[in-house]
């Protein structure tokens, strides 16, 4: 860093001098101790950068914007958090979000960023653009309510080799499946069925059509995006998902 301005030893302003060329204002003992921090240091998990562009704190709080970039942040890169949560160790975040600066206005400008920042129990989902996808980045990751994010989350581990949806009862398979539009959100009996492959394309179809119906809910209330709602159509459940 340099000064850029000196008023008298208790004020002077400093330029980093890296790429982002932050301005900061302090004494000359911090500028002659080099214990002036620069915001745009990696700070968060020794990658994620925090800046000066847009508030993080307000009143002594941490924002929700920076609490939800915080959290995919760690997501990718908390390995104490991927041992909790397995499904996460594949995770990555495209560099472009690495800095808190950019997720902050993609965030700003998603249609239904109202909806989020003043609603409860949001997420941001990585996995209804683009099927199978494990990166966060701005062209793979939307803003939906919890109800949608729960509709694709993957219980591999619980299942074993079965297929999705499919559960085996002596020498038979069950079909079953969550349907919101129940008391309690309960599992759906869809059927028992002599081929585990049977079991799972009524399971298939049965999920899909939730999956419309909630979609076609959500968008009429705003709380997803076309994009979103347009994946949510034509979305399709794999006997290998």
């Amino acid at each position: 860093m340099k000064i850029i301005e000196y008023n008298n030893k208790d004020d002077i302003m400093v330029e980093f001098q890296d790429e982002y060329k932050a301005k900061i204002h302090t004494n000359f003992q911090a500028f002659s101790k080099g214990v002036v921090k620069n915001p745009y240091y990696s700070s968060i998990y020794g990658i994620g950068i925090i800046g000066i562009k847009y508030p993080s704190e307000i009143n002594g709080r941490t924002t929700k914007e920076y609490d939800v970039w915080h959290s995919v942040i760690q997501r990718c890169f908390d390995v104490d958090y991927q041992e909790k949560q397995p499904t996460y160790k594949v995770a990555k975040i495209c560099d472009e979000w690495l800095l808190y600066d950019n997720f902050y206005e993609w965030l700003h400008n998603q249609g239904n960023f109202d909806k989020w920042f003043n609603g409860e129990r949001w997420a941001i989902d990585k996995d209804i653009l683009v099927k199978g996808n494990k990166i966060y980045s701005p062209d793979t990751c939307c803003l939906v309510p919890q109800n949608i994010n729960s509709l694709f989350t993957n219980r591999k581990n619980y299942r074993g080799n079965l297929p999705i949806g499919v559960k085996k009862h002596g020498n038979k398979f069950v079909a079953q499946c969550m349907n919101p539009f129940t008391n309690n959100n309960k599992q759906e009996y869809l059927g028992i069925y002599t081929k585990p492959e049977k079991a799972f394309y009524v399971y298939k179809n049965y999920k899909e059509d939730i999956i419309k119906r909630v979609a076609n809910l959500e968008y009429s209330k705003g709380n997803i995006t076309k994009q979103c709602y347009d994946a949510m159509m034509k979305y399709e459940i794999e006997i290998t998902d």
